[in-house]
């Protein structure tokens, strides 16, 4: 499977240290704002596709013997719950300290990282700050002293979608490779 090149954000999204007018200021709010939401669009969309392939692969187990039951069980599962079934799976297929057991465990836990890393860009507001060329996801109420904002490149978030589209690509693979039959 090819995978599309990511398109790197362009020269004027580079920091300067000179001061710019109003108006640049603007016209750079609005690039990085389309920067922000093309990254953040192909991430939601990548981590879909990766949804999608755990879903299939678990009502696959066994060579979808199960596939009538686990069907509508795995549909109603969180992505967190669908990658616990997964690793109940590998423990109860695979000996431990395996190279099955192993590269499955750790697609898991980069996995988790990833998952943990789409639930804060999906939840908050965003905004850009032209003036450092970041997005901002500002996560909580304003109300809340809990609330916190984290800053983002246009590259980080590219970085993010090209690791989503591997874990894909590495869980096509690990089925292949070791099935879970």
């Amino acid at each position: 499977m090819l995978t599309p090149a990511i398109p790197q954000p362009p020269a004027q999204f580079a920091v300067m240290d000179e001061p710019l007018t109003a108006g640049e200021l603007w016209a750079r709010h609005d690039d990085l704002e389309v920067g922000a939401a093309t990254a953040l669009g192909r991430l939601l969309m990548a981590f879909a596709r990766l949804d999608m392939s755990l879903g299939l692969c678990l009502v696959w187990i066994d060579g979808g013997a199960q596939l009538a039951t686990l069907t509508p069980k795995v549909e109603q599962m969180t992505f967190n719950n669908r990658l616990d079934m997964l690793a109940s799976v590998v423990v109860e297929k695979f000996v431990a300290g395996t190279r099955k057991r192993s590269g499955y465990e750790l697609w898991i836990a980069q996995t988790h990282a990833i998952r943990m890393l789409r639930n804060e860009l999906a939840h908050g507001r965003w905004g850009v700050d032209p003036r450092t060329n970041e997005a901002v996801n500002i996560i909580g109420l304003p109300t809340s002293p809990d609330q916190r904002e984290v800053r983002h490149s246009i590259e980080a978030l590219n970085n993010a979608v090209a690791e989503i589209q591997r874990l894909t690509s590495r869980l096509s693979q690990l089925r292949e490779q070791w099935p879970l039959d």
